[in-house]
């Protein structure tokens, strides 16, 4: 059963993802229409896909519609966006109706993200990590100050917590300041002040990070055995089946595991192994055959807030994937995968349809911010261009011509290209690093390997 559901999702998935930014695509050009026909702007026609017409008619505006075969793309063709024709086109309009038209596309795009992300909050909860240390690391800030595992974060200087993404709010972006904690132990509750450290280092790609650090773990999400490095003392890198020995025979008991840290290094970590989360670590037929779930449940969950907190918690998760899709083209060697994915993202096996429910949920709006954020630039075709166009037009009185627009362009193209690489060169020897690093691991795994199985057969 476990297996089917992998293959399952494994074929529908590029179909599915392919759909949801042609459905991005469509919210973007609604946009557009919606706006013309506020502004009483002539509509010609409207596509919907590529390809032969499949379906067409006129409505009672005549604007003809048109359903094509391929779900590739989606037009909205407004009467005079060319400044050919004149009465009431797109080309007659102020300026300021013909920038917000031109804008509605990539702001309709934006403004369905949180309404999106409520409306599933509100259905089934919001994916969120439980405020629950699995692990302290000996020697940190967490272990000096008293923290335990299976300690739960009630309040950070009297602001209540109620999931991970609270305490990340609240305590993380702080810094490394005093504050007090209120925190649930068993029955026990109390108040312990903290000051958490920082940490700056390189992950394994070679990018630069800077973090407030407790030094715990809030995996409660199953981890693969393969990024465990140690078992209470005994190395299992490259190891599975004795990582799972080891682990099985200290099920029930509180010790250290070596886990593999952002920066590829290993993070000793102390906590306790529950059986009640693990029943089939050691059935080969099961997925969690090759994880282990370290702390005391079954991974994240979906948390039911206020409907108020939904609307917060919904409006900061779209500015926070705007943010970070629009950084990226400062840090592209590499690409920070941690900015386009959601960590707190739910994996219990009796949610799986909503779990890959809000897996594409999440994919769609990624894809809305996406070509929201594509189409703003300023280059010919996308809408940044037209409006840049019609911006100049604007302040010169009259158009431009096509060879006055295709220098303009030229020189767009030129100032993000060197804008993109100035902002990443400081990346390039990290990136060159990290990827002859993984280049000369991946030779010494095969060498060693090579070697292993000569001796297996000597």
């Amino acid at each position: 059963m476990e297996a089917d559901w992998f293959e399952i999702e494994y074929l529908i998935g590029p179909p599915v993802f392919l759909l949801l930014i042609f459905l991005a695509l469509v919210v973007h050009e609604l946009g557009h229409y919606f706006a013309a026909r506020l502004f009483k702007i002539p509509v010609e026609s409207v596509v919907i896909g590529r390809g032969k017409t499949l379906k067409y008619w006129t409505n009672k505006r005549g604007i003809r519609w048109s359903v094509r075969r391929w779900p590739l793309g989606a037009h909205v063709h407004l009467q005079g966006l060319k400044g050919l024709e004149g009465g009431a086109s797109f080309a007659a309009q102020p300026f300021w109706k013909g920038a917000l038209t031109i804008l509605a596309g990539p702001l309709a795009n934006l403004a369905i993200l949180p309404f999106l992300f409520f409306a599933f909050y509100m259905a089934v909860g919001q994916p969120s990590t439980p405020p629950v240390l699995v692990g302290i690391e000996p020697g940190l800030a967490a272990d000096k100050a008293g923290m335990q595992p299976g300690d739960r974060f009630l309040a950070v200087d009297g602001i209540p917590v109620a999931n991970f993404q609270d305490v990340w709010r609240v305590a993380y972006e702080k810094g490394p300041v005093e504050s007090t904690y209120t925190i649930q132990r068993g029955d026990k509750v109390f108040d312990l002040p903290f000051t958490p450290g920082w940490t700056e280092y390189k992950d394994e790609d070679g990018i630069e990070r800077k973090n407030t650090r407790f030094g715990v773990t809030w995996q409660h999400s199953p981890l693969k055995l393969k990024a465990i490095l140690s078992v209470a003392g005994e190395n299992t890198k490259d190891n599975e089946g004795k990582a799972r020995e080891l682990l099985l025979q200290n099920m029930g008991k509180e010790i250290i595991v070596g886990l593999k840290g952002q920066d590829g290094k290993e993070k000793p970590t102390r906590l306790y192994l529950s059986k009640v989360p693990n029943p089939d670590l050691n059935n080969p037929d099961h997925d969690d055959y090759k994880r282990v779930f370290l702390g005391q449940t079954r991974g994240n969950i979906y948390l039911q807030r206020p409907v108020a907190e939904h609307a917060m918690n919904a409006l900061r998760k779209t500015g926070a994937m705007i943010k970070n899709v629009a950084s990226i083209p400062m840090q592209l060697l590499p690409i920070d995968p941690y900015k386009l994915q959601d960590s707190n993202a739910v994996m219990h096996e009796n949610t799986r349809l909503i779990n890959i429910l809000y897996k594409y949920t999440h994919l769609f709006a990624l894809a809305c911010v996406v070509i929201a954020l594509v189409n703003l630039l300023p280059l010919p075709y996308l809408d940044g261009g037209h409006l840049l166009t019609q911006s100049i037009e604007q302040i010169r009185k009259k158009p431009l011509t096509r060879k006055a627009k295709a220098k303009l362009f030229v020189l767009m193209f030129f100032f993000l290209y060197v804008l993109i690489a100035l902002s990443n060169m400081d990346n390039v020897p990290g990136y060159i690093d990290s990827r002859l690093k993984k280049v000369h691991d991946f030779i010494e795994d095969q060498t060693q390997s090579k070697t292993k199985d000569e001796a297996s057969h000597g």
